[in-house]
Order: structure tokens, then sequence, then C-alpha cells
């Protein structure tokens, strides 16, 4: 059961994942692209809880994740920059004039790429 359902939320992950993709021309706004991506690292780090046996709470919040995580024995440190991404997920999403954060979006992409593809290794 929790292989299936990590498997259905990396799916979603990489659906998540394409949009990000699609919002990488400059004229695209940060925010915009920054709650995509945000959407694919939350599903991705539910997807490992799920396959460590740990139901995710409903949360946006990343740190709160990587920190189950760490709980469960997984080395996180190499993740913790992805707590900036909560951002996107909460206070962006209603700001009408979100600062910038200077993102490299095309790194980031390849990032959340390399980590679904680590998930996707460890399922059963």
């Amino acid at each position: 059961m929790a292989s299936s359902e990590a498997s259905r939320l990396l799916r979603v992950a990489r659906r998540d994942l394409k949009m990000a993709r699609r919002l990488l021309d400059p004229d695209v706004e940060e925010a915009s692209w920054g709650w995509a991506a945000q959407q694919c690292l939350e599903k991705t780090l539910k997807a490992w809880l799920h396959i460590l046996g740990i139901k995710p709470p409903a949360t946006h919040d990343l740190a709160r994740l990587l920190l189950l995580l760490d709980q469960a024995g997984v080395d996180v440190s190499d993740l913790l920059p992805l707590r900036a991404f909560t951002t996107f997920a909460v206070q962006f999403r209603y700001d009408d004039e979100p600062e910038e954060l200077g993102l490299n979006r095309f790194e980031w992409c390849n990032r959340a790429d390399a980590l679904i593809e680590l998930v996707q290794s460890q399922i059963i």
C-alpha cells in the first residue's frame, strides 16, 4: 500500500515538475515557477515518507517533512535548502508583489528531478 501511494505521489510530482519546467522563461514570475517546484518537492518528500512507512501530515511545510525524514534516519543535510520553497506554497501565493529570491530555476528543476529518481529507486 505504501509503495502504491508513493508511486502515485511521484507521478503527480513529475507532473508538477513538468509545469515548473514550462515556467523557466524569465518573463514568468518566480512566484509562479516556485509554486510548481514547491508542489513537486512536497509530493516527493511525502512519497519518501510513505516508503518509510510514515503517513505524511497534511502540510506544505517542507521543513516539517524534512524533520520527519531526519527522525526516520534519512540524512537530509543536502536537502535542507529545500526549506526555502515553503514560502512559495504559502506566503507568495497570496502576495501581489512577492520578493524575488533569485533562484536558478533550471538548476532547481534538475535537483527536483534527481530527488524524484532517488525516491523512485527506493520503491520495492
